[in-house]
């Protein structure tokens, strides 16, 4: 009996302490460090300089991709954004009180981003990318607090998401975090050789945390977490492929630090124009950045590459076929007979990277459903390329990818009409 007593008591025991040490763990509970600044004690034009700050924050962290409105108002929310695991719309980030974070401090604004935490113990889905903000320190977020007070309340309610079970229990979230979710100040690998130090770490913290770039560029597992193994390796976001951005992906296709840093200030590059989800990154992001930042970002990202390799375009004697004839009716008036292609309107095959992706869906997803007009940074505007899904069929589509591939993009001619067909609609 005393023995049944002991053990009795021994298991309530490792059961309180399993409890103990769950519950910090399950409810995300974690330290927030002290505020740097109080704003209630500043001088207009020091709380002014704050405000300023938080903007920049906000803009190399590029909150206004997803919490931008239908409607285009910044920070009111209802962007429908796909995922594997259904549709999540971007919130309402303005001062409201009803809708908004009017009611936050910037200790209920570190641990949301930080730890995915909201102010009454409800958990955001990790589409929100505090896997990556996790990182951000004490004095960005107060920054970025003092700059979303400042901005106008929207009153525009939040949409619910649609999500398919489990993902659509907000308390199963927590058991998310308790497996996949970093701890604070924790960082994948650097990108290249170079130990962080300097503008490499500077670069490193825009790519790791503010800009979140693996959230995009890095394959996520069927619990929707990213693979640390494969690191901006590339990853299928919303049915068009976001691509390795590692130094020796990229090196692969002919970047170098020059050509990252003209395209994230202005949206060009030989290498192509800014198309898919990183359109919105461009314009509500990396064209505010300061260049010196726009450079940590290129040297951190092609740090220890090797020399850019570009594959050798196959001569016209080599191709001669429907896809080629298809390309001479279709595409030749902007890109040229050759691909030599125009200045300011489409960038030379040769160096376009879209056809040396071993994946060809991009490809074919420009082709069949074109890119609109659109501003660029500065003055540039990026003309429209006109939509060929009415006009070719799959096996047309096809030939003609087959024909820009093994042409310019160094892979072999092996796209079937079935697979164009497989591409997700546009």
């Amino acid at each position: 009996m005393r023995r049944r007593l002991i053990l009795g008591v021994l298991a309530l025991l490792v059961v309180a302490v399993a409890v103990i040490v769950a519950i910090p763990l399950l409810t995300g509970a974690g330290p927030i460090p002290p505020a740097t600044v109080d704003p209630a004690r500043l001088d207009a034009g020091q709380r002014a300089r704050l405000v300023e700050r938080g903007r920049y924050i906000a803009r190399a962290a590029d909150c206004a991709a997803c919490h931008v409105a239908e409607d285009g108002r910044a920070y009111a929310g209802g962007l429908p954004m796909e995922t594997p695991v259904g549709t999540i719309y971007g919130t309402n980030i303005t001062p409201s009180r009803d809708h908004g974070i009017g009611g936050w401090t910037s200790d209920d604004l570190y641990r949301a981003l930080v730890y995915g935490i909201l102010p009454d113990g409800g958990r955001l889905y990790p589409a929100m990318p505090y896997t990556s903000y996790h990182a951000m320190t004490r004095a960005d977020v107060d920054a970025l607090a003092a700059y979303l007070a400042s901005l106008p309340a929207v009153e525009k309610p939040n949409r619910p998401p649609h999500l398919a079970f489990p993902f659509n229990i907000r308390p199963a979230i927590a058991f998310w975090n308790l497996i996949f979710r970093p701890e604070p100040g924790d960082l994948p690998p650097p990108a290249g050789s170079a130990a962080p130090a300097g503008d490499h770490a500077r670069g490193r913290y825009l790519v790791e945390v503010l800009g979140h770039c693996g959230e995009c560029h890095t394959p996520r597992n069927l619990a929707y977490a990213m693979e640390d193994d494969r690191h901006l390796q590339g990853e299928v976001i919303e049915g068009a492929l976001a691509p390795d951005i590692t130094p020796t992906g990229l090196s692969a296709r002919g970047w170098t630090a020059e050509d990252l840093t003209g395209f994230l200030s202005t949206g060009l590059s030989p290498q192509g124009t800014m198309t898919f989800r990183m359109y919105p990154v461009l314009h509500h992001s990396t064209r505010y950045l300061t260049a010196e930042d726009v450079g940590a970002i290129a040297a951190y990202l092609t740090d220890g590459a090797p020399p850019p390799t570009r594959p050798e375009p196959v001569t016209t004697g080599n191709t001669r076929n429907a896809g080629h004839d298809i390309y001479l009716g279709f595409c030749a008036g902007c890109h040229g007979a050759d691909g030599e292609g125009h200045p300011a309107a489409s960038p030379p095959l040769a160096t376009n990277t879209t056809a040396m992706l071993q994946d060809p869906r991009n490809l074919v997803k420009v082709i069949r459903d074109g890119i609109p007009a659109r501003p660029l940074a500065g003055t540039g505007r990026m003309q429209e390329m006109p939509a060929f899904g009415d006009l070719l069929d799959d096996g047309e589509m096809a030939a003609l990818v087959n024909y820009l591939r093994h042409r310019w993009g160094g892979q072999p001619g092996d796209v079937t009409a079935e697979r164009v067909s497989e591409v997700g609609p546009r």
